[in-house]
């Protein structure tokens, strides 16, 4: 039966990919909404192919002391990546095949943990791909950003908690801890179920909930938080270290808590978060399933498990808390709700564990295929529409350069870049496969002083325009030298 549920569940991850033209994706460099941030991780992983040391993460931006160390989470998905390049014949984007395969894994361990309660192989898989449509995970999965792979590692941690209750098994215990601490340490924001299951676990040792099973009523799930706890704590000081030792700081890496803005802005953040976050949160199909499973939950809550009673109401504080701590962040950044996916995982969980007489009838069968099917429209609408995004502020596809293409220009490899037509840190620079500074560094308006200060002290060089018209004479002045342009940049060196 499990061989059965593998093969469907591989069967509609095929069709889900090719709906959401993974077969397009899957070649892209950083692309489309939030190229910004996807173009630090994949920085940081074109690095790890100039320089494999695993604890030298760098970026392509050199900051203010010429400095590219710099990290935020975990950078081990980014070393793999680098590693994969090596390979002959190797995709040219590693990262996003990396997020591919953990959806696949992801969304495998939650049909998973639905067929050992329906078995069913046909509705844990048609359940697991409705998951998998939420559009901030189909867009953010095989991308360069950690979020989608922090959610997908959560999933892989209820099922490696649902084996060790199953077994009373220390081993899966142990896989479940190691789940955790790859999810946090990729995303600190994803310990929301960690610490949701913690709290419930001392809640039912409190109260002698565990007496009648063995390993949760034994000290093994103290040192598997402490493990957990340590780990992270380790991690998040060496981050810390790092990048204070090297002058550098990570973006976005604080909080931006609700209780910092007054009245007007946290209502246009509302609206902002309706309007531009909400749409490519969950998927219709999604939704109602999840929506079905709250109506079951609050319907029957006095009956549930100690479980299902307590975990989903410790993971909405969780939930809350974080919204209110990143608030800011809800305005653009339709990432920093990934990690809010696993309350409607929890309760769309619960409507398929709960209603297995329901998913045998022919309504049932027929209601989770329609879910499926609304949740694939949905999320094939939204990825279709963001293939087609671009602007001002995008950098094309056409214009990241081959290693081939950057030689034959005869452009140096020790060329320190000024990219003033880039608002972010590490877009153009990595486009380019170099290093330098953008305007993210200095605002768009860059005086003189800037300029000289940067070529005497920091061996400013070159400068790369994609719009010519900018060439004025203060730049004219520093970089009088014209190099032969190609796929819309405009090419500028220093006077020998």
């Amino acid at each position: 039966m499990l061989g059965r549920f593998t093969l469907l569940y591989t069967a509609l991850f095929v069709a889900y990919s090719l709906v959401n033209r993974y077969d397009v994706w899957l070649t892209l460099p950083p692309a489309s909404i939030h190229q910004w941030r996807q173009a630090d991780g994949a920085a940081i992983a074109w690095n790890y192919g100039q320089n494999p040391d695993f604890f030298q993460p760098r970026i392509n931006n050199l900051f203010t002391a010429a400095d590219p160390h710099a990290v935020g989470e975990w950078p081990g998905l980014y070393w793999l990546a680098a590693w994969i390049k090596r390979i002959p014949g190797a995709p040219d984007y590693p990262l996003r095949w990396i997020g591919w395969l953990l959806l696949y894994a992801g969304g495998w361990a939650f049909g998973w943990m639905v067929m050992q309660w329906i078995r069913k192989p046909m509705v844990s898989a048609l359940g697991a791909i409705t998951i998998l449509s939420a559009p901030v995970l189909s867009y953010y999965g095989p991308s360069s950003l950690p979020d989608a792979p922090a959610f997908c590692a959560v999933l892989l941690l209820m099922a490696c908690l649902m084996r060790a209750h199953q077994r009373q098994s220390l081993a899966w215990l142990g896989a479940a801890t190691l789940a955790a601490m790859l999810a946090i340490s990729l995303k600190i924001s994803s310990a929301i179920l960690p610490l949701a299951l913690m709290v419930t676990w001392w809640h039912g040792k409190l109260r002698r909930h565990w007496a009648n099973l063995p390993l949760w009523n034994s000290y093994w799930p103290i040192a598997a938080q402490l493990v957990l706890i340590s780990a992270i704590l380790l991690l998040r000081i060496w981050i810390h270290q790092y990048n204070t030792q090297h002058g550098t700081g990570y973006f976005l890496s604080s909080t931006r808590p609700v209780w910092l803005y007054d009245g007007h802005f946290i209502l246009e953040t509302m609206r902002m978060t309706a309007r531009q976050v909400a749409p490519y949160f969950l998927s219709i199909g999604f939704f109602a399933g999840a929506l079905a499973g709250v109506w079951a939950y609050v319907r029957a809550w006095k009956k549930q498990s100690f479980f299902w009673k307590y975990v989903p109401v410790w993971s909405l504080a969780g939930s809350t808390v974080y919204f209110l701590l990143w608030f800011r962040m809800f305005r653009e950044h339709d990432y920093y709700s990934l990690c809010l996916l696993i309350l409607p995982t929890l309760m769309w969980l619960f409507a398929l564990l709960h209603w297995p007489e329901w998913w045998n009838g022919a309504l049932g069968r027929s209601a989770i295929w329609w879910l499926c099917g609304l949740g694939l429209m949905h999320s094939h609408v939204v990825m279709s529409g963001r293939l087609r995004t671009t602007g001002p502020n995008y950098l094309p596809i056409t214009a990241f350069l081959e290693e081939q293409t950057r030689q034959g220009l005869g452009l140096p490899n020790d060329a320190r870049w000024l990219c003033p037509d880039d608002p972010s840190p590490n877009t153009h620079l990595l486009a380019l496969r170099g290093y330098g500074w953008t305007a993210y560094n200095f605002g768009h308006q860059i005086p003189a002083d800037t300029i000289r200060f940067y070529q005497q002290k920091h061996q400013l060089s070159h400068l790369a325009l994609r719009d010519s018209t900018r060439y004025d004479s203060v730049y004219r002045a520093f970089f009088p030298k014209p190099i032969k342009g190609v796929r819309g940049w405009y090419f500028y060196g220093w006077k020998e």
